[in-house]
């Protein structure tokens, strides 16, 4: 289990920059970039496989289901895809005792 707010404090900012990038490239403004480009700026926030999939695990758990390119650009930069299973169902629980709805599986 990943508890998110129990990582060091710069592990923490990394995961922020990490969202922002992530998402940019992945689903945003520049979705539309050469993968090689994308991923560069993804290492260039970290290479740590671990940090890569607690931030695809959050993009897998979007209840919206537009996040996939996001989680296809993490898995290609090297994200460790079973800490992103894993916390994507963390983050689903959370999701759901706050009251959210998920109506895709």
């Amino acid at each position: 289990m990943v508890k998110v707010g129990s990582l060091p404090q710069e592990q923490r900012l990394v995961l922020a920059a990490l969202s922002g990038v992530a998402g940019r490239y992945g689903s945003g403004a520049d979705r539309n970039v050469p993968r090689a480009e994308a991923i560069a700026a993804v290492h260039e926030v970290t290479r740590d496989p671990r940090l890569l999939g607690i931030q695809a695990g959050v993009a897998m758990a979007d209840p919206t289901g537009v996040s996939g390119p996001t989680v296809e650009l993490l898995e290609a930069s090297g994200a460790d895809m079973q800490v992103a299973a894993e916390h994507a169902v963390e983050v689903r629980q959370r999701f759901e005792q706050q009251g959210l709805r998920y109506d895709r599986t």
